[in-house]
Order: structure tokens, then sequence, then C-alpha cells
């Protein structure tokens, strides 16, 4: 057993993330294969769209909250 900790020191402290991680190891990724598949990237119209309808939809948040503060203020002053 290590002193600083309670498990034996013949284990490694740090864990693999995946059970594959462990068996492939970095050696598969440096050949260009990932040890999980990602997901599909979204590109070109739809990802405009997302892009556009976001900012839209930042925009209008930021107007309800200015024009409520407006009608606040407003209120509030004589």
């Amino acid at each position: 057993m290590s002193i600083t900790s309670l498990t034996p020191s013949d284990q490694p402290i740090a864990h693999p993330l995946h059970p594959r991680q462990a068996a492939s190891g970095r050696h598969a990724e440096r050949m260009g294969q990932s040890p999980l598949p990602g997901p599909e990237k979204m590109r070109g119209l739809p990802l405009i769209a997302v892009w556009v309808g976001l900012t839209a939809g930042s925009w209008a948040v930021l107007g309800g909250a200015g024009y409520g503060l407006y009608t606040l203020v407003g209120s509030l002053l004589p």
C-alpha cells in the first residue's frame, strides 16, 4: 500500500475513460482510426440556418429584455 492513498502501489491510479481505450491506446488515434466514432458534423445550408436562427433568437431575447426594462423604468418615473 502507498502511504498517501488506500490503493496498493502496484495498481495504476488513472483508469481509462473507455473500455476500448485500454486496448487500442493512442496508437489507433495516430493511425487515423478513432477509438469511438463521433457524431456526423452538420455542414452547409442547415448549419447556416441554425446559426441564423440562434442569432435571431438571441436578438429577440435581448430586444424583449430591453423593452421590458424600458417599460419598467417608464412606469416608475412620473
